[in-house]
């Protein structure tokens, strides 16, 4: 029987800017708290992290923030990362205060409670004259260590298509195209598998060592077809960057591509 895994997370929103007109809206300050059972300081520590990241992109681009939110499970710690497609954290300034409590109520223990403060530049995507109309797919969205994923991409026009992992260890690294596997044009006419048939590399899921379970994502990129820059020229295959400084690379191109966020969770396949 699987242990159901509490993660109470909150935000602080302090500072609210005006974004009209904004390509980037900077000195966006936000706070995220996350208490956690059965799970990792480490893991703890990035569930707050994603979740003050998703509260600076909603608010730089003009959505409410929710003032709590309740997660039960690590799936749904992923939701945080889908707020990544709606504005890019171009530049980040991280601060770690002093660890506190939470207690829901007297009759319960209190928990370790992880607090961040971040301060971050948010660049926000133009809205896209001639859609590409990328639409992304994976083969499961709960993989057991050792499961390979195969992710399906189709697109309204031609377009080259890059594949990112956002991993469980807050890195960011291309897994397509790379030095095998280049072909990577898809249109309404071809859709694009990756791994496909005869592709040279595979998409082999694992835990982070030492987790349960952990949540994940990969970043579809389709970029106009037209445009001079490609994927292999901006980016290293599977060489991990940092989470802002992919950002700021890929905000180089954003305005010409678009993007969909498709995440996933890792069980680690002793975990019962």
């Amino acid at each position: 029987m699987r242990t159901i895994k509490y993660i109470v997370c909150s935000i602080i929103v302090l500072l609210f800017s005006d974004i009209s007109n904004a390509e980037i809206v900077s000195n966006i300050q936000a706070e995220g708290a996350c208490a956690i059972v059965g799970m990792t300081a480490e893991q703890c520590q990035l569930t707050a992290l994603q979740r003050a990241r998703a509260a600076a992109i909603e608010q730089a681009a003009g959505m409410s923030v929710s003032s709590s939110t309740l997660v039960t499970n690590m799936a749904l710690t992923a939701e945080f990362i889908k707020s990544y497609s709606k504005g890019f954290i171009v530049k980040e300034k991280v601060e770690w205060p002093t660890p506190g409590q939470y207690q829901k109520d007297p009759s319960t223990p209190a928990l370790i409670e992880y607090r961040v403060k971040i301060t971050a530049d948010v660049k926000l995507p133009e809205p896209k004259i001639k859609p590409i109309g990328i639409r992304a797919s994976t083969n499961a969205i709960v993989y057991k260590n050792g499961d390979k994923a195969v992710i399906e991409v189709s697109a309204d026009r031609e377009s080259k298509i890059g594949i990112f992992n956002i991993t469980a260890d807050d890195k960011v690294f291309m897994v397509f195209p790379n030095e095998h596997d280049k072909d990577n044009k898809a249109s309404k006419a071809k859709k694009l598998v990756f791994p496909g048939k005869n592709a040279r590399s595979e998409l082999e899921m694992q835990t982070l060592e030492g987790h349960k379970r952990d949540a994940e994502a990969f970043f579809i990129v389709g970029l106009d077809g037209d445009h001079a820059r490609d994927f292999i020229g901006m980016f290293k295959p599977s060489q991990s960057m940092s989470f802002s400084d992919f950002f700021r690379k890929y905000s180089e191109i954003a305005d010409y591509a678009e993007d969909v966020i498709l995440t996933y969770e890792v069980i680690n396949s002793k975990d019962k």
